[in-house]
Formats: C-alpha cells, sequence, structure tokens
C-alpha cells in the first residue's frame, strides 16, 4: 500500500489490489479515505477497478466494491463496456448474477447498455457460448432478447454463427418459459439480419446439421421454415448455392421433412412472411365429357402424353453446368490421359531394339530396308494399315478430350446454349473415338489363326455399332435441343420487331 504525505491513497494501488483480489487493502484504503472510490473519474484511468476485478474473475473483492459504490456497476471503460459485459463474456455466472443484483437490482439495467460495437451483455454470452450467463442474464431482462445489432443480427443469430448449439437452446428455453405468445416466438424465428437471413438460413448455409435438426423440431418455427431474406430465397435455397456434401444433403433432408420449399415452389401467401398476394386461380374451361380425355379416369392424376414427355425432355436446364464441371473435367482429362498413353505405348508394344530381318521374319515385315527400329509400334511393320486407322481414331479422341477441357477452363461463359452444344458434341466425338480405337485396338492384338479374329471381329462390331448408335442418338438430341433454341429465338425476334413496327404505325396515325 502507497500512502502519501497528506494521508491520502493512491489511485494506481487500488487497482494494484483489485488485480490481486485483496481485500483487506481495499478496506484498509477505504479506512483511510472513504471517498477515494468517488475520487476515481478524476484520476486519468480509463476503467474502474471493478472492470479489472471483474476481468480476474475475483467475486468477494467485485462484492466488496459493489457494497460500497453500488453504481460502479455502470460505468463504462473506453470501449464502453460496463463490468457486466467483462464477466458476461469472461463466463463469470456469480459475479454477473452479483452485478445485477447491486444496489437492489439496479445494476440489471446494465443488461441493455450497448458497448462500443452496438453489443450488449447478452450478445457477448451467445457469442462465447455461456449458458449459465444467459439464463441471467435473460432472467434479469428478458427484452434483452429482442434487442439487435446494428446489422440486424439477434443472440440467436449470435448463436448459431458461432456454433453454441446449447446456448441456443437455453436463449429458445428462456423465451419459452417466459410466458411470450406463440406469434412472438414465430416472429422473433423469422426475423433476419441486414441481408434477411433467419437462423434457419443460418444454420443451413453453415452446414450446422445438430442446429438445424432443432430449429426445424420446434414447433414454434412454423411457417419460418419457408421465410425469405432479401433476396427472396429461402433456407433451402441457400443451402444449394453451398458446396454439395454429406451435411449439405443432410440438412436438405431436414428441411424438406420439415415442409422446406425453394421460392420458386411457394404459390401462396401462407408459405411466407412477406404476404404476398395470392395469384388468382386459373380459369379453366370445362368440357364435355364425350371429348375429355380424363373421362374414363376419374379420381386419377393427369398422365403426361408421349409428346409432352419429349417436349419436356427437350427442355434444357442449363444449370446443370455448374454442378457436372468438376465432374467433365475429371472424364476428359482421364480420357486425353488414356489416349496419351495408347498413342506412347500401341497395342502390341514397340520394338526393344533394333531387329534386323532381311528375310521379312515375323513381325518385321513391309520394310524395305529389313530393319525394325527400336521403341517404333510393332503393328507399324505388321499391320500399318489397321495400326493407321488406331491412330487417327486414338488421336481425334485426344483433340476433343482436350477441346472440352479448353471449354471448361478457358471461362466460357457455359450456361450458353451453343457452348453447352459445342461440349456436348466434343465429349460424344471423344467417347466415340475412344470406343473405335478400342474396337481397332483388340483386333490387333488378336491372332489370325483359327479365325480367331473373325470371332472377335464379330462381337467388337456388334458392341461398337450399338455404342455408336447410343452415342449418335445423344448426339443428334442435343443438336434437335439446339436447333429448337435457335428457332424459339429466331421467332422472339421476329415478334419483338413485329410489335416495333406496330407501336411505330400506331404513334403515326396518332400523330396524323
Amino acid at each position: 500500500m502507497e500512502i502519501n504525505k497528506t494521508n491520502k491513497v493512491d489511485p494506481s494501488a487500488l487497482y494494484d489490489a483489485a488485480m490481486r483480489g485483496d481485500t483487506e487493502t481495499l478496506q484498509d484504503m477505504l479506512q483511510r479515505d472513504n471517498l477515494i472510490l468517488k475520487k476515481l473519474p478524476l484520476s486519468s484511468f480509463t476503467e474502474t477497478p471493478l472492470h479489472i476485478s471483474v476481468l480476474a474473475g475475483h467475486l468477494d473483492f467485485t462484492r466488496a466494491l459493489l457494497r460500497h459504490d453500488p453504481g460502479m456497476a455502470m460505468e463504462v471503460d473506453a470501449s464502453n463496456c460496463t463490468p457486466l459485459h467483462l464477466a458476461s463474456a469472461a463466463g463469470h455466472c456469480e459475479i454477473v448474477g452479483a452485478l445485477l443484483s447491486a444496489a437492489g437490482g439496479v445494476g440489471s439495467d446494465a443488461c441493455l447498455v450497448r458497448d462500443g460495437d452496438g453489443r450488449i451483455p447478452l450478445h457477448l454470452a451467445a457469442m462465447r457460448g455461456r449458458s449459465d450467463v444467459i439464463r441471467e442474464l435473460v432472467g434479469a431482462r428478458p427484452e434483452s432478447l429482442l434487442v439487435k445489432l446494428d446489422d440486424g443480427e439477434t443472440a440467436l443469430h449470435l448463436c448459431v454463427k458461432s456454433n453454441h448449439l446449447e446456448a441456443l437452446k437455453v436463449l429458445v428455453e428462456m423465451m419459452v418459459g417466459s410466458g411470450g405468445k406463440r406469434d412472438v416466438i414465430e416472429s422473433i424465428f423469422r426475423s433476419g439480419d441486414e441481408d434477411g437471413n433467419t437462423i434457419l438460413h443460418s444454420a443451413a448455409m453453415f452446414k450446422q446439421v445438430q442446429t438445424t435438426s432443432y430449429l426445424v423440431s420446434l414447433p414454434s418455427m412454423g411457417a419460418a421454415v419457408n421465410s425469405l431474406n432479401g433476396f427472396g430465397s429461402t433456407a433451402l435455397d441457400c443451402l444449394e448455392l453451398c458446396p454439395k456434401d454429406f451435411k449439405s444433403l443432410r440438412i436438405r433432408d431436414l428441411l424438406v421433412e420439415a415442409g422446406g420449399k425453394r421460392a420458386k415452389e411457394m404459390t401462396s401467401s401462407t408459405d411466407h412472411h412477406h404476404h404476398l398476394p395470392p395469384p388468382p386461380p386459373p380459369q379453366i374451361p370445362s368440357l364435355p365429357m364425350s371429348s375429355s380425355p380424363l373421362a374414363t379416369n376419374k379420381g386419377r392424376p393427369a398422365t403426361k402424353s408421349m409428346g409432352q414427355r419429349f417436349k419436356n425432355f427437350l427442355d434444357y436446364d442449363p444449370k446443370w453446368i455448374d454442378d457436372m464441371k468438376g465432374s467433365l473435367l475429371v472424364v476428359a482429362g482421364l480420357m486425353a490421359q488414356m489416349s496419351f498413353q495408347a498413342a506412347t505405348n500401341p497395342p502390341g508394344g514397340v520394338w526393344q531394339e533394333n531387329v534386323v530381318s532381311p528375310d521379312g521374319g515375323f513381325g518385321c515385315q513391309n520394310t524395305t530396308s529389313g530393319l525394325c527400329r527400336a521403341g517404333t509400334s510393332v503393328h507399324a511393320y505388321r499391320d500399318p494399315e489397321v495400326l493407321y486407322v488406331f491412330m487417327g481414331l486414338n488421336t481425334m479422341a485426344f483433340g476433343a478430350s482436350l477441346c472440352v477441357m479448353l471449354l471448361i477452363i478457358g471461362g466460357f461463359p457455359l450456361r450458353k446454349r451453343f457452348f453447352i452444344w459445342m461440349m456436348a458434341q466434343a465429349m460424344c466425338a471423344a467417347l466415340g473415338c475412344m470406343t473405335a480405337a478400342f474396337a481397332v485396338g483388340a483386333l490387333l492384338v488378336t491372332p489370325t489363326k483359327d479365325d480367331a479374329r473373325v470371332r472377335v471381329a464379330v462381337v467388337v462390331a456388334f458392341l461398337l455399332g450399338a455404342w455408336l448408335l447410343s452415342s449418335l442418338v445423344i448426339s443428334l438430341l442435343d443438336t434437335l435441343r439446339f436447333c429448337i433454341w435457335i428457332s424459339k429465338k429466331k421467332k422472339k425476334k421476329v415478334g419483338a420487331r413485329a410489335s416495333t413496327c406496330c407501336l411505330r404505325g400506331q404513334d403515326q396515325s396518332s400523330v396524323v
């Protein structure tokens, strides 16, 4: 203890005692100068000894300070934090209780004081997952549940954002146990941040399976499952934008089981909190019983005709390319690698050393010099025509695979129909050429004795024909889609021009 010549206590000694939690030194200082606590605002310190004591977790020293000066519980430091902010963040539950009961409960007013970042003590406790502290704070001031940050986040949002499920459960239990009305509780669940994201939106985007499972199991969640954020998306829509993994699949199942829908699937005003007016019911003209195709199938769902199904098949959703882009790149890379290996190591292998066969011995044939050079293909001297066909097909497969890879990594707008059509054609060409190269390679390595090559050729020709036919059908269907899209686009342009001409004619007639 430091005492100056005028028998007054140095304030710095009081802060040292608060750091140590030395209550005896505090009592001695108060006996020497009973106004020392009142003189603290005149010092240069930015916080009170109570802030220091709370941070250090000294319960007895904190209670001693509050007995002599209860108003110190409402003092703020340079960050505009009260001692209750610090105790809530640190999780000192007993100290929180002492601060709340200071001056006969007046200390609970600190529950609604915002710090420099706009946070109240409940927000800090939620961010740190202090469940016991949350019970004390909400019990003292239940209205603190409704206090939002500047970005619109509530304490519930902070629990989800920090992934503190137990703290979230305590908040919900306190909210329900406080006797709140169901509609008020549902409005809290539907409350969004500055982007309109509810706690369910956040749980889905952060892929918190347990939190999502708990939220959808709450009876008060109700219509909040399909609440729309500021971008017009439900929690299920936000989940679809995240990378796919097992967690996202599990969360999607939980949302669907709870009645979750995508925004485009919602047709009535009861599905979301914007209360949009429902669309008028469509006027369906009644058909006579003799001409109605459903006259003999009452009570059964209407079945689509083959033409309608084929039309739906031709309707193309370009969004699939976003999900399949990575898979297409991997497949194209594997095909390019296989084609490269087949070119450097063709069927039958290569000569390991120079072979001289002046008499045209087995294998080393069709050469004028009688020399088969090392590193060249064996079949280049035995079956050169067949090998050239194999190398040509293999080269085309390699080039088509590189084209697919170039389209994917080249930054082209892959959602455009033209580039989708080009990618599909290149993929079909690569697969077709690789299949044909396989058939030719199988013939090359088949011996010519006992008609073995003929039998293999029949089997390979059958499989090759079936594969090429299916590949051709897929290519034609994709081309048909592309042609239909072009025709529709031209019709729209013609219609737009016609409407423009009509409007110009009307304007000219009105001028006349």
